[in-house]
């Protein structure tokens, strides 16, 4: 049977020097057999939500995609009066206990289907997020910021600290789905609609990120990773972590876990992947997802 999907993203994928992982993270999911995408809803992070609504509906009329309805999400933190929240709580409310849903950017529109219906978390099936530091994050030498929960941290908190049935792929985890131009030459020649749309995108994005990696022409693809942990969960590793509720550390973006001396109501348990086992299979998994985008 279809696992349910709702992908909550904040997708810039053709938004000049803007992050292209939501776009392949959408396109993994849309190709996918065991996958029935009811819809995606946009909220900001990568940039504005409404960059991000118009850039989707413009990738969509590109790639003539017509099956997958797009709602606007809240502009701003706590912005909870929006079309993808009605959306969210609509959807859970009708099909309790299928849906999973992927939050791969700000948690605006997560929190405010939590703030409208406090039963949301309970009547969907999954949440996979993508988001927070455990540790400072490094990347060629240089300390860079976590943007997801930062971005509207209140948002965070309600989500982290709240929700029973929730995994989080961390920065730290999230990095080691790194690519180099040469590993995707194969996947940037695909003959496919998806892949000649996306071929000039891809390329200008890896140049304009050069100096984040030393000027070596690589890029690392964030997002992917919540998607391939719902299809595959054997390929990481992972654990019940004990995660503080704190608000000022979602401020950061810090996922502070409990060294055992917190009650339990100072803490919620969250399901923490910790690494990619199987890289290889990662991105085969991956390859052959965008080679059916036809």
């Amino acid at each position: 049977m279809k696992q349910k999907v709702i992908l909550d993203f904040d997708n810039t994928m053709g938004v000049r020097k803007s992050d292209v992982d939501d776009g392949l993270t959408f396109a993994y999911l849309y190709a996918h057999d065991d996958i029935d995408l009811l819809g995606v809803t946009c909220t900001f992070a990568n940039n504005a939500q409404h960059v991000v609504y118009a850039n989707t509906v413009q990738m969509w009329e590109d790639l003539g995609i017509t099956d997958v309805p797009i709602y606007k999400g809240g502009r701003f933190p706590e912005s909870y009066d929006s079309d993808a929240v009605d959306f969210l709580v609509k959807s859970a409310n009708e099909q309790p206990g299928e849906i999973v849903v992927l939050a791969i950017g700000s948690l605006c529109n997560i929190a405010g289907a939590y703030t409208k219906d406090p039963d949301f978390f309970k009547k969907i099936k999954r949440l996979i997020i993508m988001g927070g530091i455990l540790e400072p994050l490094y990347l060629n030498g240089s300390l860079n910021k976590e943007l997801n929960f930062s971005v509207d941290y209140k948002s965070a908190a309600k989500v982290i600290y709240n929700c029973p049935c929730l995994s989080i792929l961390t920065a730290q985890c999230t990095q080691d789905a790194a690519y180099k131009i040469e590993d995707l030459e194969a996947m940037l020649n695909m003959d496919s609609k998806f892949m000649t749309w996306a071929k000039p995108i891809l390329e200008s994005w890896i140049i304009s990120i050069n100096s984040l990696y030393g000027n070596r022409k690589v890029f690392i693809n964030w997002d992917l990773c919540t998607a391939i942990y719902l299809t595959n969960p054997e390929l990481f590793t992972t654990e019940n972590k004990r995660v503080c509720k704190k608000l000022e550390n979602m401020k950061t973006g810090w996922l502070e876990i409990d060294d055992g001396q917190a009650d339990d109501s100072e803490v919620n348990v969250v399901d923490i992947p910790s690494k990619i086992i199987d890289l290889e299979k990662f991105n085969a998994l991956f390859y052959e997802m965008i080679s059916k985008m036809k």
